[in-house]
């Protein structure tokens, strides 16, 4: 099969890991395109077989430049005519649905909510091309049962993300800043609570602040700032952007993420596969994937996180019981195996249907 994967940009980010699983993944059997925004790195280090088109430099936003951009994509469809198409994010399923075969089209929403209720303004777009595609797939059951509460119920199904196991393997880094940093934050601090993400008005770094000031006592350690972050807390330490961030899971003792919407984090199921417990915002997908054993859901109050936070690491036997769940539960439901089959499944029945 010719398979486009087409995203709105390039950065790193949990589509874009999607994105360059399913191209690692389906490259060898399949020829892959992925066709992309921006001058992101998210493809820089797949040592596969595949052909990249930037289509744009980087723009989420909408606006009369996007027409050029249709017609990019309509070129793109008569030159190479893909078997299947498979849209990332709400700007490229808008366009890409008006662009190619409904017969072939596949589009993830990667958290309905960030459509629901960041940007509600476009739901009567996803209202009005709720048929003009093969599947639509939520990353969560929570987006499935929100987009049917918003009437589009027709063709959706659910793929849960899923993460690559990287647990005990032996990853080499020379000459890497980021680990002797860690390595002296272990020498200064009892425990490292880690979130990997970019900062953002849907992130709440500020809440991440709040409660690194009142746990004083443990260094908290922000990875995906583009920018430097001045006037922190002495607690925290923000290292930037990285490819691999998973590696630094291995310097982790909790995993936090206060977020106002998700869909289902990859940072998160990474963190759980590496047998790392978890508190987070219990927000989209994440109220299904912690359930009390390998980590908690939580309120985006500073109580809530620190009452949790402190209960875990205080306690080695409980520490050591949610570390156990949180590696099982990866293994269970969330690993890169489990979701490129429901993929594959999803493209494999488009092209029988050609037959």
């Amino acid at each position: 099969m010719r398979i486009f994967q087409i995203i709105t940009v390039s950065e790193y980010g949990g589509a874009q890991t999607i994105v360059a699983n399913l191209i690692k993944s389906l490259s060898p059997e399949h020829e892959l395109f992925v066709l992309y925004g921006g001058d992101g790195k998210a493809w820089e280090n797949l040592d596969v077989k595949f052909t990249k088109i930037k289509l744009n430099d980087h723009r989420k936003e909408v606006t009369w430049k996007d027409l050029g951009l249709l017609f990019k994509l309509i070129y793109f469809r008569f030159k190479y005519k893909p078997d299947v198409v498979h849209l990332h994010s709400s700007k490229m399923g808008v366009l890409g649905r008006i662009a190619f075969s409904r017969k072939s089209t596949v589009y993830t929403v990667h958290g309905f909510d960030s459509i629901r209720k960041a940007f509600r303004k476009f739901l009567i777009v996803e209202k009005f091309l709720k048929k003009k595609v093969f599947r639509i797939v939520g990353v969560s059951q929570y987006d499935v049962d929100m987009m049917k509460e918003e009437g589009i119920t027709n063709k959706v199904v659910r793929v849960y993300n899923g993460v690559t196991d990287y647990y005990k393997k032996d990853i080499k880094r020379v000459d890497d800043t980021l680990s002797w940093e860690f390595e002296r934050l272990k020498t200064q601090f009892p425990k490292t609570i880690v979130c990997i993400s970019r900062i953002s008005k849907q992130k709440k770094f500020d809440l991440f602040l709040d409660i690194a000031r009142q746990m004083p006592e443990y260094a908290f350690v922000w990875i995906g700032n583009k920018q430097p972050m001045e006037n922190l807390p002495a607690n925290v330490f923000c290292l930037g952007e990285t490819h691999s961030a998973y590696y630094y899971f291995k310097y982790a003792d909790l995993f936090i993420l206060p977020s106002n919407y998700e869909g289902l984090p990859m940072s998160l199921l990474e963190a759980l596969s590496y047998g790392i417990p978890v508190v987070a915002s219990a927000v989209g997908g994440i109220t299904e994937v912690l359930d009390g054993k390998n980590g908690y859901a939580v309120e985006n109050n500073i109580d809530d996180f620190t009452n949790k936070i402190e209960s875990i690491l205080s306690n080695e036997t409980v520490y050591m019981s949610m570390s156990e769940h949180a590696r099982q539960s990866y293994l269970a439901n969330f690993t890169f195996e489990k979701m490129i089959d429901g993929y594959k499944s999803i493209f494999n029945t488009i092209e029988s249907n050609k037959k």
